[in-house]
């Protein structure tokens, strides 16, 4: 049986991303500044973020403006908007789900290390582990972890599909998430042994995903799958940005 729900969270406060926006810069030492003013952004849509995370959401930036210069870690065109584009993203989906504590969550195709970094800085008591093939992008990761002294999280310099053969990782993870990486159907055959029965994959998404869906329940016939839309708070709706949520059958 197949289940599509829709579910809307109450708690948006519409008018904080075009106030936000506003601050828009190329500049480095703007949007550095810009940061600063993150904090009363996320707290009125119910994140609340203290000075210690504020501080290594910042050094985090740094780490990234500095090293994309030398690697393709995001576009260029993008820097300007890491906080709107890329934090508050990751960040949204706190306000969708719950993460409990001692809850171990994997990141497939990591990258920049978006959404995983900014929910293993928000998240102390949880693990995290970040999958990433590409070498430098493995290597930026190591460098983020060990500058930021995330002791919650680490990195496998490896492809999702070998991690998931290896018995030591097999049904080891409670979440499983994905930002910008694949298909529903593409990323579900890779991380399904990593999680847990009972267990979910959460996937950050954008526009029309109806047919993925549609292919991915034809696939797999006891998932449920919950269409969760971003919160308005953080997220423009015009942006048709939304996670997917794919619910593992317990045993």
């Amino acid at each position: 049986m197949f289940h599509v729900k829709h579910h809307i969270s109450h708690r948006m406060k519409i008018s904080m991303v075009p106030e936000f926006s506003k601050y828009r810069t190329p500049k480095r030492s703007s949007l550095l500044m810009r940061m600063s003013r993150m904090r009363p952004f996320l707290s009125a849509a119910g994140i609340l973020v203290d000075e210690d995370q504020e501080r290594l959401f910042q050094q985090y930036i740094e780490l990234l403006l500095d090293w994309n210069k030398r690697t393709n870690l995001i576009s260029r065109k993008d820097e300007s908007h890491i906080v709107e584009h890329h934090l508050f993203e990751s960040l949204a989906c706190l306000l969708s789900v719950k993460f409990l504590p001692g809850q171990r969550i994997v990141d497939v195709g990591s990258g920049a290390g978006f959404p995983a970094i900014p929910l293993a800085i928000m998240c102390p008591e949880n693990q995290f582990l970040l999958i990433e093939s590409k070498r430098m992008r493995m290597l930026f990761l190591k460098e983020v972890i060990f500058q930021l002294n995330l002791n919650n999280a680490e990195v496998i310099g490896e492809r999702v599909e070998h991690i998931a053969s290896m018995e030591d990782y097999q049904e080891k993870f409670d979440i499983a998430i994905s930002r910008a990486v694949a298909s529903l159907v593409v990323v579900y055959q890779w991380v399904k042994n990593l999680i847990k029965p009972g267990g979910y994959y959460l996937a950050w998404k954008g526009g029309d995903v109806r047919v993925e869906i549609e292919q991915l329940i034809r696939i797999e016939r006891q998932l449920s799958v919950e269409i969760l839309p971003m919160n308005a708070a953080l997220i423009p709706p015009e942006s048709n940005k939304l996670f997917v949520q794919v619910n593992k059958q317990a045993l």
